[in-house]
């Protein structure tokens, strides 16, 4: 498959992706031309690769990684609670009808670990499965079932409190 065939297959996905993982759509772009500047240069990897989407998404997670490696944003701290969840409404709630309801789970979403949160947003806005998550983060299939109980754990407490 060519370098543009993946891209019009995988880049908003991967998009999205990186817009939350970043809080930043400068910063998502940026880095998804990275990825795919990576996927290029190391083609012959991934052509073998026999379940490409979640081997996309990994190299996609290393880039932001080494990314806020270099800018010391190893976590996404409570001051940026407020510019992620405007990230997430714009970027990947698209479905919701209620806007109220919509900056809801937005914000409910930025008070989320970012370990639970990349996880909710890999399985329900990207739609990959646990397993594909679990290659594509390079954890343990249990790891990320875990994370994936507790924010949504955690998620249904944070909309519960914003309801009473």
């Amino acid at each position: 498959m060519k370098l543009e065939e993946l891209y019009d297959r995988y880049g908003e996905k991967l998009y999205h992706y990186l817009t939350i993982k970043l809080a930043s759509a400068e910063d998502a772009e940026d880095i998804l031309q990275e990825v795919f500047l990576r996927l290029a240069r190391y083609s012959i990897r991934w052509k073998f690769v026999r379940n490409e989407e979640p081997y996309f998404f990994r190299v996609a997670r290393n880039e932001a990684n080494r990314f806020l490696k270099r800018k010391h944003q190893d976590e996404i701290n409570s001051q940026n609670a407020s510019a992620l969840a405007q990230v997430i409404n714009d970027s990947i709630i698209t479905d919701c009808p209620d806007r109220s309801d919509k900056e809801s789970l937005s914000l409910a979403l930025a008070q989320l670990p970012e370990e639970q949160r990349e996880v909710i947003v890999l399985k329900f806005f990207e739609g990959l499965t646990l397993k594909e998550i679990a290659m594509s983060c390079s954890l343990s299939l249990n790891t990320v079932a875990s994370r994936y109980r507790y924010g949504l754990s955690k998620l249904k407490s944070l909309l519960e409190a914003k309801d009473d």
